[in-house]
């Protein structure tokens, strides 16, 4: 990302200043709330912040040009491994908050890893492991708190963190006009991600669909980026009639509501989330999840894979292929209501107000 600066965002005369780092693109780009969910969050945590006394500057997460011209009261962080930018510029009472939206570096490390690791010594390949996390230095034992969107589960990926203040911040979704439900095929899966592929599972998807072939699924996401990835699995991306590939989707095209009007689950078999914003965009779109634990939900909201093996996944997408239409309809309004009783953007401004009023007070 470039150097930006964007200085009191929010247009205040406070007294205090706040440095949010994390990403500057939604302050001057349109707001495009479907394409991800910070593309929205970023600027609503930086109202938020505003709502106590603090004006706001904001830069991005791997600056490390800017040069800041005053001391901050409060830091917000998504990438403290990249500090030398403020390290110079916090008041010596500064509040620090780490910012976390996945997994801990370490664990989301050691799982990539050796998701690559399996599907080099079935494929005889190999790939190496990508976006590996730099791991926190020392300075992360100055921190006061951290926010982090999650679960239980992954707060459990953080155990030799040494911050003992940790707020949950709730996920938000995308959400959608009611779906079609009449046309949907119990058969039919989509599977929707950034990437790398291996830590979201995609190659344990292609081992299962490319040897059945009576189960559809439609891939969305950035697979294509991965050129490497999509070498190995050439056959299965490419040339297997039940598997269609068609690359980043916005979803709020026409091409994305026939997927959500046909398809029945959305399967997401990943090593290493916070709360994955796939997963509630698809619950949103009318979809029946199908993930491993490490999505970041609990087994009221989501069905969950029993293991993320190959013979698991098999067996259980096999299953779930054979419900009638009637429990599709069911469990798909069931998706629906758990993302507008749980994760809307109200639920999220509210966790980060629950959150900042806990740490600030008042």
């Amino acid at each position: 990302m470039s150097s930006v600066f964007l200085q009191n965002v929010n247009r205040t005369h406070y007294k205090r200043n706040c440095l949010l780092k994390y990403i500057t693109l939604p302050f001057h780009s349109p707001p495009l709330y479907h394409r991800h969910q910070n593309m929205w969050q970023v600027p609503e945590i930086a109202r938020i912040i505003g709502h106590y006394d603090y004006n706001v500057d904001v830069i991005n997460y791997d600056d490390q040009q800017t040069k800041l011209g005053k001391k901050y009261e409060l830091l917000i962080d998504i990438y403290p491994q990249n500090n030398k930018v403020y390290q110079n510029n916090l008041a010596s009472n500064c509040i620090k908050v780490l910012y976390s939206t996945g997994a801990g570096p370490d664990w989301q490390n050691t799982q990539q890893r050796a998701r690559v690791s399996a599907l080099n010594a079935r494929r005889h390949a190999r790939l190496r492991p990508k976006s590996i996390v730099q791991p926190f230095g020392p300075e992360i034992a100055s921190f006061d708190a951290m926010f982090l969107i999650g679960n239980e589960f992954t707060r459990s990926t953080y155990d030799n963190l040494p911050i003992n203040k940790i707020y949950m911040i709730k996920n938000s979704a995308y959400l959608f006009p009611a779906c079609e439900l009449n046309k949907k095929t119990p058969n039919t899966f989509l599977y929707m991600a950034t990437y790398p592929q291996a830590l979201k599972g995609l190659d344990l998807l292609l081992e299962v669909f490319g040897r059945n072939q009576n189960i559809s699924l439609v891939i969305a996401g950035q697979y294509e980026a991965e050129k490497d990835f999509c070498a190995i699995y050439s056959r299965e991306l490419y040339q297997c009639p039940n598997i269609l590939p068609v690359g980043v989707i916005d979803v709020t095209s026409n091409l994305f509501e026939k997927i959500r009007q046909i398809a029945s689950f959305f399967v997401l078999p990943s090593c290493s989330e916070g709360m994955s914003g796939s997963v509630l965009t698809a619950m949103s779109a009318g979809l029946i999840p199908i993930v491993s634990r490490a999505c970041g939900f609990s087994d009221d909201e989501v069905f969950h894979f029993q293991d993320c093996s190959i013979n698991c996944i098999k067996d259980t997408l096999t299953a779930f292929a054979k419900k009638p239409l009637n429990w599709v309809k069911k469990e798909s309004l069931q998706a629906v209501e758990t993302v507008h009783s749980r994760y809307t953007p109200n639920h999220f401004s509210q966790s980060f107000y629950t959150a900042l009023q806990g740490l600030l007070g008042g």
